[in-house]
């Protein structure tokens, strides 16, 4: 839901979201959606104020993530249930087809990347105990592995970079927000949620010209399971501690 709306598509009937981001050139948001009777899983764009998504086309396999380069090239990775497992593609945003760009296949379930803009690179997080990755973000798509310091709280369900801090805000199979630095330090952003947060975009709600988190609307997908299930989506606000 968005602020209480459920994301609807038409033509489909949507039975969960679990990607989520925002192109940096237009602004508009996208998501990974999975629909009955659908094999693989939708690309959409999604109406924050209205809750209607707009379907792009089937990416054809199942995909976990998204995250975009500063110059609005989209890439998803795809989940340890895909028939194509653990790589990275590049995405067409028009049409939502795909070509590889490298193969992760590291850590096990929970696939998760983000985009950051200072290094032009993606980090990847995989696995329960978490292998953590930065892939650059342009061929050869080279990856390096990042070693982890301290406790890490479990599997990764969404990340997404925040400018002010120079650090990752990602969200875990332990309902808790985190922060995590490039070189693999994690440290507490906010108290456990009700909730899982499968997919996390920043997007801009006031014209400061150096957002902090008090200054960003941060949108939420949160997969609710069981029968039925759909995906909320919350707006909500960090203090910027």
């Amino acid at each position: 839901m968005i602020d209480g709306r459920v994301v609807v598509v038409s033509g489909r009937t949507i039975t969960g979201l679990n990607a989520l981001t925002r192109d940096p050139v237009t602004g508009t948001l996208y998501a990974v959606a999975k629909a009955t009777g659908v094999t693989g899983r939708l690309l959409i764009t999604v109406n924050v104020a209205t809750g209607i998504g707009t379907e792009i086309g089937n990416l054809g396999d199942n995909f976990s993530s998204l995250a975009f380069r500063s110059d609005g090239q989209l890439f998803g990775v795809t989940g340890d249930g895909a028939s194509v497992p653990e790589t990275l593609y590049l995405i067409n945003k028009s049409d939502a087809t795909k070509a590889v760009a490298t193969t992760l296949g590291n850590g096990a379930d929970g696939e998760v990347i983000a985009y950051n803009p200072d290094d032009n690179s993606f980090y990847h997080w995989s696995g329960g105990t978490i292998v953590f990755e930065r892939v650059l973000a342009v061929a050869p798509y080279t990856v390096t592995d990042i070693p982890i310091t301290g406790p890490t709280n479990g599997e990764i369900f969404g990340a997404v970079w925040d400018p002010a801090r120079g650090q990752f805000l990602v969200h875990n199979i332990s309902s808790s927000m985190d922060f995590w630095t490039t070189s693999g330090v994690r440290s507490n952003a906010q108290a456990p949620t009700v909730q899982d947060i499968r997919g996390l975009a920043l997007v801009p709600s006031t014209a400061a010209a150096v957002p902090t988190l008090t200054e960003w609307g941060m949108i939420l997908f949160a997969l609710v399971l069981g029968g039925g299930a759909a995906v909320a989506v919350h707006r909500r606000r960090f203090r910027n501690v």
